[in-house]
């Protein structure tokens, strides 16, 4: 019997899809090289297909891609964060200021992370009351902080003053990453760091306008509404909490946040986001 486009179409992505995620686990480290760069490519090239629903859903309910979602999910976390350790070591070995800033720039997906935070930036400007937020933590803050000095950039362009806390539960992530930020020229009150659980009584949140969630903060849709339910209380009055999240095929990605707090403002990404 002859399989229909739609069919064909299946077929070919949960192929492929599976045959990553073997060759993925199958290495001993998923520091970037040639090999680990190209299976990763191919991953997320295929989860940014435009498809129909109906294909979409047929490839996310395939029992063999449901069986390795959860373990799928934590390789990409694993793997960016090499990525960003990667990169972050590539910054803190070159030579000064200038040498520095000009590698960091290189950076393959720092334009993604510009143009993203700068949307976000201006749906919160949509939605928050009494100006422009100036204050932001952002909690999974990594190796590599892109976020946080997409943010401090995005500021700077306008010249308006903006402060950022780094959080992050990896101590040697909080280590590297503020040691860029200095190597890079920032200053202490412009960028901060702090090593921490979200359940750690030493996270005070209670004085920033925005709180980001890092979209590899919690490997489930479970962990990750525990984890806004503890962020949540620990927030001022009037802040926002910014989500990072994933739909569609990115889900195999990313793992999906459920939308069970008021939502006052939905950014889908573009297509290079």
């Amino acid at each position: 019997m002859q399989l229909q486009p739609q069919e064909e179409c299946v077929t070919f992505l949960v192929t492929r899809i599976l045959a990553c995620y073997v060759q993925l686990s199958q290495l001993p480290t998923l520091r970037p090289c040639t090999k680990v760069n190209g299976i990763f490519e191919e991953l997320v090239h295929l989860c940014c297909y435009t498809l129909d629903e109906d294909v979409t859903e047929k490839v996310l309910r395939h029992p063999s891609i449901v069986d390795i979602v959860t373990p799928l999910r934590r390789l990409c976390s694993s793997g960016e964060y090499q990525l960003e350790a990667h990169w972050t070591e590539r910054v803190l070995e070159s030579g000064g200021q200038k040498e520095a800033n000009f590698m960091f720039f290189e950076f393959p997906y720092y334009t993604n992370y510009l143009d993203l935070v700068r949307m976000e930036l201006d749906a919160l400007a949509s939605v928050t009351r009494g100006g422009q937020p100036r204050r932001f933590a952002v909690l999974g803050s990594g190796p590599l902080p892109m976020t946080s000095l997409c943010i401090s950039q995005s500021f700077n362009d306008d010249g308006d003053a903006v402060v950022v806390h780094n959080v992050d539960r990896d101590a040697r992530a909080i280590a590297n990453s503020s040691a860029l930020c200095r190597r890079l020229g920032y200053r202490l009150e412009q960028v901060s760091f702090q090593c921490a659980e979200v359940e750690d009584k030493t996270l005070d949140l209670h004085g920033f306008d925005v709180v980001y969630l890092a979209g590899l903060v919690g490997t489930t849709s479970e962990q990750k509404r525990h984890i806004v339910a503890k962020v949540a209380k620990q927030m001022g009055p009037g802040a926002m909490l910014l989500l990072r999240s994933a739909h569609s095929m990115r889900s195999l990605l990313y793992p999906v946040r459920s939308h069970s707090h008021h939502v006052v403002y939905l950014l889908p990404p573009n297509a290079n986001s």
